[in-house]
C-alpha cells in the first residue's frame, strides 16, 4: 500500500513538474507555427477581407492554466489572424488575432475592439503575461519610452513610438477609446497586459503614437 501511495505521490510530482514546460510548448508551437505558415502577406490580406464575427467577452477570458491551453487549441481558428506585431528592442514577434478570446490569447496578441483599424484611432491589443518572458505579453512590462513597435496587415507597414507606459485598475475601459488618439492628436496603439496577474485588479498599458506607415513592399 505504501508502495502505491508513493507512485501515486511520484507521479503526481511529475505531472506538476511537466505542466508548465506542456503549457508553454504548446503556446510556442502554435504561435511559432502560425508566423512560420499562417501570416504570409497575402493571407493577411485575405483575411482581413473575410466577414468573420470575433469573440469580445472579456468574462470569458480565464488565466493561463494547461485546461485554458487545451480548451483554447481546441477551439483556435488561423483564419482569424489578420497581422503581426514586431517589437525588436523586446525580440517580441506575435501573429495578431482578431478578437478577444482563450485561443486568440494563447497565440499572439488580440484586437480589443470590434472594427478596429490598422493605423487609425486607437488600435489595441491585448496579450497574456506570462512568467517565461519569451512567451507572449512576457516581456511587455520592460518596455522603454521611445521604443518602435511595428504593426502590419499584410499590406502596409504602421510604426508606432512609445510616449507613455501606465499602470491602471482593471475597470479604467476609457484606456480603449478613440478619444484618446485624439488626445494625442494622431493614431495611437495601446499594448495592454495583467500586471502580473488578473487578480491584481490592474493593467499594464504601453502606449506608442503613429510616426511613419508605408507599404509591406
Amino acid at each position: 500500500m505504501k508502495r502505491i501511495i508513493s507512485l501515486v505521490l511520484i507521479i503526481i510530482g511529475i505531472l506538476l513538474i511537466l505542466t508548465p514546460i506542456t503549457s508553454e510548448q504548446i503556446i510556442k508551437y502554435y504561435g511559432k507555427n502560425l508566423i512560420d505558415n499562417g501570416t504570409h502577406n497575402e493571407e493577411l490580406k485575405f483575411n482581413n477581407s473575410r466577414e468573420i464575427e470575433a469573440e469580445f467577452d472579456y468574462s470569458a477570458i480565464d488565466d493561463v492554466d494547461i485546461m485554458a491551453i487545451l480548451r483554447g487549441s481546441m477551439n483556435f481558428n488561423k483564419e482569424l489572424a489578420i497581422g503581426l506585431l514586431l517589437i525588436p528592442d523586446l525580440d517580441m514577434e506575435l501573429p495578431i488575432m482578431n478578437g478577444l478570446s482563450n485561443s486568440n490569447l494563447m497565440v499572439g496578441a488580440s484586437t480589443m475592439k470590434p472594427d478596429q483599424s490598422f493605423g487609425k484611432g486607437n488600435f489595441t491589443l491585448a496579450g497574456h503575461y506570462m512568467k517565461n518572458k519569451d512567451l507572449l505579453f512576457g516581456n511587455l512590462m520592460d518596455i522603454e519610452i521611445g521604443t518602435i513597435v511595428y504593426v502590419s496587415n499584410g499590406e502596409n507597414i504602421y510604426e508606432y513610438e512609445i510616449y507613455d507606459r501606465v499602470l491602471v485598475p482593471d475597470t479604467e475601459i476609457e484606456m480603449l477609446s478613440d478619444e484618446r488618439s485624439k488626445e494625442v492628436g494622431k493614431p495611437i496603439i495601446s499594448l495592454m497586459t495583467c500586471y502580473f496577474s488578473s487578480d491584481s485588479g490592474k493593467r499594464f498599458f504601453a502606449l506608442g503614437e503613429l510616426v511613419d506607415e508605408y507599404p509591406v513592399e
